[in-house]
């Protein structure tokens, strides 16, 4: 081979290398733009999605979706598509006029209860005034005019003071073994306490109801020329969780004997000793999902899986949460049933909705579907027998599920998208959501433990943190027993006053009695 020609390959070859070369480092590159874009599309979504959640979203109903929804709500129902558009419209104007007449309410008089006690102040004329200018006689009274205000006392803070008579033998030496007699006092909570039991459940339901913290509650006593110090407060609080504990467990059991239960838990603030600073801790809830209503909270210092396990260890039954591991490990055990949460499902999609993703439209619609369904079951007469109510449910939501998971296997995003997170949730927990067709005492969603949990995160902000742990333990405490009072139409100050006066005597063998629903039920009897 000549010179030439050798050059000319080898220049080739090296043409052809760097060509390559070339088109690895453009297939990188665009490997790598892709990949930003993509990240970029993330960063803006979340940036979107935050600015939505901390000024407010759109209207999550809004009346852009009524024609499509009622649309699929015709295709997944078995019944006749211009009977449901029908039933429909009725069920808009029905609700547009229930929400203008509650808006109506707002503006309106006050309603004042019958029961309140009625203290008249009589205005009459003077003597002068009732006589008539004109004739000289006396008027005739023909009827009064009554108006109502209603009207409060300050709370009125006094001293019981307890008088004992002694009393000895009047033989001082036959009668010296007789010694002093005199009644005792009555029962109280705490020894040689300050506090009555009514000041004492005033302070606590003033804590954990009116989410008023205690240095707040010094302040008002100390407007009446009254000195309880904060600390003071605190401990006596903390004595009366103590007393309570065994009835607090007590609770714990009658939740857990139920086989259907909810349970959700959110993070609180824990001041560490010795370091001046706070760490999270955590307030776990649990409610009974059937019967007579029972809310029980418990404190730990941390959000370990191995909490939930320990707690519901021996329960058996229907578990309805969130997506937390450790109660997704409670679910995968063989005597357990686990239930998903569809508002779960809804929010994430809801979220994909607010920031433009058509996609995630339908999802939203077909939900709200489900929702009607459980709306229009809640409506069917209540003499209908339940397997009846049962078996429509399940034909009606079944068409929509299988509608809603095919279009969730069909739809394709990005996995760490807004949408894709939504679409991934959904999948991975498919069957807990269907589970609760499975009994008509199942709800779709975890709400009642949402709304239970609810008002600790109301007072977390009142008081932004707990002492220490048993800070946190004494909260549970009167949380679950409050909460517990609220869901049973019991008033928690009533019942607290009344239970305080009396756990130190009363038999541990009949602990139940003392159960919120219980105690209401005594009481009605009496």
């Amino acid at each position: 081979m000549c010179t030439i020609c050798s050059n000319t390959l080898a220049e080739k070859a090296k043409v052809e290398a760097e060509k390559a070369e070339c088109l690895t480092v453009i297939s990188q590159l665009t490997k790598n733009i892709t990949s930003l874009e993509q990240e970029i599309k993330l960063l803006r979504e979340m940036l979107k999605l935050a600015r939505l959640q901390k000024f407010g979203p759109p209207a999550k109903d809004s009346q852009e979706d009524h024609p499509q929804f009622d649309g699929l709500l015709a295709e997944c129902d078995e019944l006749n598509g211009e009977a449901e558009k029908e039933e429909a419209a009725v069920e808009h104007v029905e609700y547009d006029r229930k929400k203008a007449d509650k808006n109506k309410n707002l503006n309106g008089r006050v309603s004042i209860p019958d029961h309140l006690e009625r203290r008249e102040v009589i205005l009459d004329l003077p003597p002068a005034g009732k006589i008539c200018q004109v004739t000289g006689k006396p008027m005739i009274k023909i009827g009064e005019d009554i108006t109502e205000q209603l009207a409060i006392d300050p709370v009125k803070i006094y001293v019981i003071r307890y008088i004992r008579p002694k009393y000895v033998s009047p033989d001082r030496r036959k009668g010296a073994k007789v010694g002093v007699k005199t009644e005792p006092l009555p029962e109280m909570p705490i020894d040689r306490c300050k506090a009555d039991v009514s000041l004492l459940s005033h302070i606590i339901t003033g804590k954990y109801s009116d989410h008023i913290p205690f240095y707040r509650q010094e302040q008002m006593f100390a407007r009446d020329g009254i000195t309880i110090h904060a600390n003071t407060m605190y401990d006596w609080a903390g004595a009366c969780a103590d007393k309570l504990k065994p009835l607090h467990g007590a609770l714990r059991d009658f939740i857990l004997s139920n086989d259907y239960i909810n349970t959700d838990d959110t993070p609180i603030d824990m001041l560490e000793k010795g370091r001046g600073s706070t760490k999270q801790g955590r307030l776990w809830v649990t409610c009974r999902g059937s019967g007579p209503p029972g809310i029980y909270f418990n404190f730990t210092e941390n959000w370990q899986s191995e909490h939930p396990k320990k707690m519901f260890e021996k329960f058996k039954g229907y578990f309805q949460s969130d997506c937390y591991p450790g109660y997704v490990n409670i679910g995968q055990r063989e005597d357990i049933i686990p239930l998903g949460c569809w508002a779960h499902v809804k929010n994430k999609f809801e979220d994909a909705k607010a920031i433009g993703d058509k996609q995630a439209r339908q999802f939203v619609i077909l939900i709200n579907i489900l929702y009607r369904i459980e709306h229009r079951i809640a409506k069917l007469p209540q003499e209908m027998p339940e397997a009846q109510k049962l078996s429509l449910r399940q034909k009606r939501a079944q068409r929509v599920m299988k509608r809603f998971f095919d279009k969730v296997k069909s739809t394709h995003a990005l996995p760490k998208s807004t949408l894709g997170k939504a679409l991934n949730y959904a999948a991975n927990h498919e069957q807990p959501l269907k589970n609760y067709l499975l009994d008509l005492r199942f709800k779709p969603d975890n709400n009642v433990a949402e709304r239970a949990i609810r008002p600790v995160c109301i007072g977390r902000r009142n008081f932004l943190f707990v002492g220490s742990k048993r800070g946190g333990e004494t909260a549970a405490v009167f949380m679950s027993f409050i909460a517990t009072c609220k869901a049973n139409d019991v008033n928690p100050h009533e019942y607290l006053k009344d239970v305080l006066a009396r756990i130190n005597s009363h038999p541990f063998r009949k602990l139940a009695d003392l159960l919120p629903h219980n105690w209401k039920a005594a009481r009605e009897k009496k």
